[in-house]
């Protein structure tokens, strides 16, 4: 048997145009068929090897409250998945690379008895639909620095995100990878107050800390109002790891990085 279990014909088998016409249905059936009755309403689930092997088309449905997985089976076959929940789907056999079909995508995809492999790009269903996976977040006040200590700012405003990166309420100061993400690129744009004594900072922390290849850092002169970007290179990243904004001045007293639509933080992620 092979991965689509097709019926053989044995030596010598008489009405072996029987054990042939139920092969090429069951073909037909792999290569035509869909499932169109998963359902991500309850978060990760698993599609079963019979409904694996039977469809080529399967689409998700349900309203996901959250990014979610789906585990397949791992056989040998193309397959293509449709994603209408709500929310960004990961496609995982459980071992090796997954692909993420973000909301509102159809996606042909192949699966190596491992990893899943993308053989197209991301095509909308709908006009809104762009494929776009990231972040971008800004303050929701102005937020006071100390002087000479290193302070990672609070973004407490959720501008757009596809993968729930961030959570305003929970450590609002971070960006959160979630299963699926391969690379990130960072972007910052920091508005500090107006005062043009000594020294600015600002740089990328990764997992609480800057000890790490590709760190990104600016430090400039004061003056006021000062505008300080930043952009990082392309980061490999796993699932867990956070990142955050950390700003430094040495003024001699307290200084604000303003709340104002010049001043934001924004993440665009790679599967």
């Amino acid at each position: 048997m092979g991965t689509l279990e097709l019926p053989q014909i044995a030596e010598n088998q008489l009405a072996a145009y029987i054990t042939s016409n139920d092969a090429d249905a069951a073909l037909e059936k792999a290569i035509c068929d869909c499932e169109l009755g998963h359902d991500a309403t309850a978060g990760d689930f698993g599609i079963t090897e019979t409904a694996f092997r039977e469809n080529w088309f399967h689409r998700i449905a349900g309203s996901a409250g959250a990014g979610f997985v789906v585990t397949v089976p791992a056989l040998k076959r193309p397959f293509v998945i449709m994603n209408s929940s709500g929310q960004s789907a990961t496609v995982s056999t459980g071992s090796g690379a997954s692909i993420v079909v973000e909301e509102g995508t159809v996606r042909l995809l192949y699966c190596d008895g491992s990893n899943i492999i993308a053989l197209t790009d991301e095509t909308s269903t709908g006009a809104a639909a762009s494929g776009f996976s990231g972040a971008m977040v800004s303050l929701g006040a102005n937020q006071s620095v100390a002087d000479s200590s290193d302070t990672a700012l609070e973004w407490t405003v959720s501008n757009h995100d596809s993968d729930d990166f961030h959570d305003t309420g929970t450590n609002p100061s971070r960006f959160t990878i979630p299963v699926g993400i391969s690379t990130v690129i960072l972007t910052a744009q920091i508005r500090w107050d107006s005062d043009d004594s000594d020294i600015r900072e600002v740089k990328f922390w990764k997992n609480g800390n800057s000890s790490y290849q590709g760190r990104a850092f600016l430090r400039r002169a004061a003056t006021n109002n000062l505008l300080l970007n930043l952009v990082s290179p392309p980061l490999a990243v796993t699932a867990g790891d956070y990142f955050e904004v950390a700003v430094w001045q040495n003024s001699g007293e307290s200084r604000d990085v303003l709340q104002h639509y010049s001043c934001w933080f924004s993440l665009q992620a790679f599967s």
